[in-house]
């Protein structure tokens, strides 16, 4: 449409030009003619003589940083023609000569497959496009966002007016709300909490629960309170963590089976059972009934597409697991 309003203008030259008469307006046509033509070619010139490759710097990341793309362009110094990366519907990045890095905002957790990047040639006029695919489908995980200071809410099983007096201990500052004996301070004996720590391993028990949960946004707080506290615990000792559809607990001890288990919650899906009896010292984190899910997300950029991870799975542990609407096994 661009090329089409210049050779009307053009055409509009020459009819004044003969009209009037006028020379200097008859060259000016000529000119624009000229000009336009020249674009065309240079834009065709650059589409065969371009080099771009496409690399993803990084391949997990928190919510809180975007995906970092790294392009390489390769073109001669000589064409007149700037270089555009696509990074919204309507938004696109000039690449500087040689390339540069491009950064898309990805705000919701999950595995996504990057598509190919839509790079545009075009003239300096902005008359001539021509767009090209550059890369190939790659995959990356958009880890959560670990929650520092949210309330933990208080563990599933026997209320903790139950609890026997040989399972608390004297409050310690800092020990989350939900852990303290209320009815030990009511009965006037001082302020107690509740002792954690499962029989099996001696670690604190941590249980994820995300049953009758349908907004993804309550899923996407329980991720990040469950990684906070979690990476919290496994900084003091560790802990043993219990998701939807586990058998087992994983323990959490050290660095390497922090970040599995934090790979786990950046695929952690609504539903699965709800965790079995896991004693009231364990820790029950699921999202609190009322509570606003918070707002919703942007949706990722164009080419960037969420992979399904498909229900939970039973049984693993220092790993994460799932199918892709594809149909082909991810393993994060």
């Amino acid at each position: 449409m661009r090329a089409l309003a210049w050779l009307l203008c053009a055409a509009a030259l020459v009819f004044a030009a003969g009209a009037l008469p006028s020379l200097a307006l008859f060259a000016l046509a000529v000119g624009m003619v000229l000009l336009l033509v020249g674009a065309a070619a240079a834009v065709l010139t650059a589409r065969v003589r371009l080099s771009a490759d496409r690399m993803v710097l990084e391949r997990e990341f928190t919510e809180d940083r975007p995906l970092r793309l790294r392009f390489d362009v390769t073109l001669p110094a000589w064409l007149p023609v700037r270089v555009h990366v696509r990074v919204a519907r309507r938004l696109w990045v000039e690449v500087e000569e040689g390339g540069g890095v491009v950064e898309l905002p990805v705000e919701r957790r999950g595995a996504y497959r990057v598509e190919p990047s839509a790079v545009r040639i075009g003239d300096a006029l902005g008359v001539f496009r021509r767009t090209v695919r550059v890369g190939s489908p790659e995959e990356v995980l958009v880890l959560p966002l670990p929650e520092g200071g949210a309330h933990v809410p208080p563990a599933r099983g026997r209320a903790a007016e139950e609890t026997e007096p040989d399972g608390l201990r004297p409050y310690v500052p800092g020990t989350p709300v939900s852990r303290i004996h209320w009815l030990s301070l009511a009965r006037g004996r001082g302020l107690h909490e509740r002792r954690l720590g499962p029989p099996p391993t001696g670690l604190p028990l941590v249980a994820v629960d995300t049953s009758g949960l349908t907004d993804p946004r309550e899923v996407d707080w329980v991720a990040r309170v469950a990684a906070g506290h979690v990476q919290r615990l496994s900084r003091d000792g560790g802990c043993a963590v219990l998701l939807p559809g586990d058998a087992a607990p994983a323990v959490v001890v050290d660095e390497g089976s922090w970040r599995a288990l934090h790979r786990r919650l950046a695929t952690l899906q609504a539903g699965g059972p709800a965790p079995a009896a896991v004693g009231p010292a364990a820790t029950v984190i699921r999202f609190p009934a009322g509570q606003p899910p918070g707002p919703e997300p942007l949706p990722p950029p164009p080419g960037v597409v969420p992979v399904s991870a498909g229900p939970p799975e039973a049984g693993l542990q220092g790993g994460a697991g799932g199918s892709s609407h594809d149909g082909r096994e991810r393993r994060w």
